[in-house]
C-alpha cells in the first residue's frame, strides 16, 4: 500500500492551476464525449493503447501513479494491469468519474492533488504515466512536476510522459504560430489552442534534457496525429456525424499509428510521448 506524505502542500489555488481545473470541471462528462467521438482524441488514444500494452509487455505492475489521470480514462486500462493504481489531478469532477469508472478494482485510488508536489514517498511506484496535456498545461513549474514524477518513481521503473509538439504539420494553418514558435529557439512556446488554455509545446531535445536532468532515462519517443494534423481542426474534432473528411482523418490516424515510433515521423505528431527508465535514485 503506498504510503503519503502529508507535509507537502499543493499549490491548486494559483491562477492557471484553477483555470485549468475550472474548465475540465466544465466539461464533465462531455471531457468522455470528445475522447471517444472526435477523430483527434480516437487517434490519440490508440496510441495510448498500444504504448500501455507495450510497456506491461504481459507483466503486471505493483503501483502505478497516473499524473493527470482526468476521468480515468488510462487509469482503468492500468487498474487491469497492476497491483494498485493512483490516479492524481485537479478537477474534482472529473475525479469523480475516475472513481465511477474504475469502481470495480477496488485498489485503485484518486486524489486532488497537484503534479508538481505529489504527496507520495520517494521511489513509491514502479510505473508512472502522464497522457494528455498534463505536462503542457503547467506553464510554470513543469520541470518541478517531472522532478516530482522522478522522485516517486523507483529504480527502474517506467515513466511515460506526453507532451504537445513544438513542430507539426498542423502549424501550416496557424502562420502566426510559425513565427511565435521560431522567435523562440531551442525551446517550445507558449500557445493557445483548445477551450482558451494556454499550453507549452516541448521540442524532442528539450523534454530528452529535461529528463535526463532528473535521473531518467529515455527509451523510446512516439508520435500520434502526425499525418492527421493535417486535417482542418473542424474535422479532427468533429463529434456528430462523420464526415467524409473526419473518416480521413481516422485513416490517417491508422497510418499515424503505424509510423509513430519511427524517426523522423516521431518527431513531427502534433504529441510526443516519451518513455524514459528511472536509472538513479535521487540524492
Amino acid at each position: 500500500m503506498i504510503k503519503f506524505n502529508r507535509s507537502v502542500r499543493d499549490r491548486m489555488d494559483d491562477g492557471i492551476a484553477y483555470q485549468i481545473a475550472e474548465t475540465y470541471n466544465r466539461m464533465g462528462s462531455r471531457l468522455d464525449d470528445l475522447i471517444t467521438q472526435t477523430p483527434f482524441l480516437i487517434n490519440s488514444y490508440r496510441l495510448y493503447d498500444h504504448l500501455i500494452n507495450r510497456i506491461a509487455e504481459g507483466r503486471r505492475f505493483q503501483q502505478v501513479l497516473d499524473v493527470g489521470c482526468g476521468s480515468g480514462m488510462q487509469s482503468v486500462r492500468l487498474a487491469a494491469l497492476s497491483d494498485e493504481v493512483i490516479g492524481v489531478d485537479i478537477a474534482e469532477d472529473l475525479l469523480h468519474l475516475a472513481r465511477q469508472r474504475c469502481r470495480a478494482y477496488p485498489r485503485a485510488r484518486f486524489l486532488r492533488e497537484d503534479a508538481r508536489k505529489l504527496p507520495f514517498e520517494d521511489a513509491s511506484f514502479d510505473a508512472v504515466f502522464s497522457y494528455g496535456d498534463v505536462l503542457s498545461h503547467i506553464l510554470e513549474g513543469y520541470e518541478e512536476a517531472v522532478a516530482e514524477m522522478a522522485r516517486v518513481a523507483r529504480e527502474g521503473a517506467v515513466v511515460s510522459i506526453e507532451v504537445d509538439n513544438k513542430w507539426t504539420l498542423g502549424l501550416l494553418y496557424e502562420p502566426a504560430e510559425v513565427w511565435h514558435a521560431l522567435s523562440c529557439r531551442g525551446q517550445g512556446h507558449d500557445t493557445r489552442r483548445w477551450e482558451g488554455m494556454r499550453f507549452k509545446t516541448f521540442t524532442p531535445s528539450e523534454l530528452f534534457r529535461l529528463l535526463e536532468k532528473h535521473g531518467l532515462e529515455p527509451i523510446s519517443c512516439h508520435g500520434h496525429n502526425i499525418f492527421a494534423s493535417l486535417i482542418p481542426d473542424i474535422y479532427l474534432l468533429e463529434t456528430r456525424r462523420r464526415s467524409l473528411i473526419g473518416r480521413l482523418a481516422l485513416g490517417l490516424g491508422r497510418l499515424d499509428l503505424a509510423l509513430s515510433g519511427s524517426f523522423p515521423f516521431n518527431r513531427i505528431g502534433f504529441n510526443l510521448i516519451v518513455t524514459a527508465r528511472k536509472v538513479r535514485l535521487p540524492r
